[in-house]
């Protein structure tokens, strides 16, 4: 018998929801045993489908590499909340939940019903998520921040931002500000950031920017220290994460 071949995909949710949910992903009849995770500053739930039923997770941001165990062959569907935003669905706390992840039973506030049962349409199991998120939303009806602003505006400049202008923004002091940051996003605002222009470095990467003009662009001091960055983040030299990179896109 042929083993099913093995997919990867993600889809935005629908309009309303994108404010709190950046997007779906849905793996299919997984072939690998790990996968590396790398800091993002998001809070991802996590529903693990194989012939014996399904398993729900949630997962912390990380603030350096991990290595996630998997079960080949399993079906892996995600929803990967906005920084700040999974309080709008948990009982937990971002901060709570930092470089772990925990059953999701009792930290979900919502119920997830019938959506492993959808599994076998793609579209279906995306529309049903977006129908208990919002119904959700309907029966608690979120409510946004200064520090929502201060988030989207470290996010919008990768990290730039200077976190004294980021707590200007929420309008508390400096302490107050990095203490309710941490509690909502999981790290710290300066992590955030650094964190945030990592990624866009990878972004960056993945577009065939050469290190030296991505550094520059980015604000980093000199490629040394972007290099020192993707050390901590990505375990390995920019360089070597772009031949990583490439070499997955070829092995799929």
């Amino acid at each position: 018998m042929d083993t099913p071949s093995a997919s990867f995909q993600t889809r935005l949710p629908q309009a309303p929801l994108q404010a709190y949910v950046s997007h779906y992903w849905l793996s299919r009849h997984n072939g690998d045993d790990h996968h590396t995770v790398l800091p993002d500053g998001a809070v991802d739930l996590v529903l693990e489908i194989d012939a014996r039923g399904s398993r729900a997770f949630v997962y912390g941001t990380t603030t350096k590499p991990h290595q996630q165990a998997l079960q080949p062959g399993s079906h892996y569907l995600g929803i990967r909340f906005r920084p700040g935003q999974g309080r709008h669905f948990l009982r937990a706390t971002a901060a709570e939940l930092t470089d772990t992840h925990e059953a999701a039973a009792g930290l979900l506030a919502l119920d997830l019903q019938d959506v492993p049962e959808r599994l076998a349409d793609d579209d279906a199991v995306f529309s049903r998520l977006d129908a208990l998120l919002a119904q959700h939303l309907r029966l608690h009806a979120p409510v946004s921040t200064a520090l929502d602003t201060a988030i989207r505006a470290i996010e919008r400049t990768h990290g730039v931002l200077p976190v004294t202008t980021a707590a200007a923004l929420q309008g508390k002091s400096l302490r107050q500000f990095e203490r309710d940051f941490r509690e909502a996003v999981g790290v710290a605002p300066k992590l955030f950031g650094r964190i945030q222009r990592f990624q866009q470095a990878r972004a960056l990467l993945s577009r065939r920017w050469s290190p030296a003009e991505i550094a520059t662009d980015l604000g980093y001091t000199d490629q040394s220290h972007m290099s020192h960055e993707f050390r901590r983040f990505a375990g390995c030299t920019p360089a070597a994460h772009a031949r990583r990179s490439v070499d997955f896109l070829q092995d799929h």
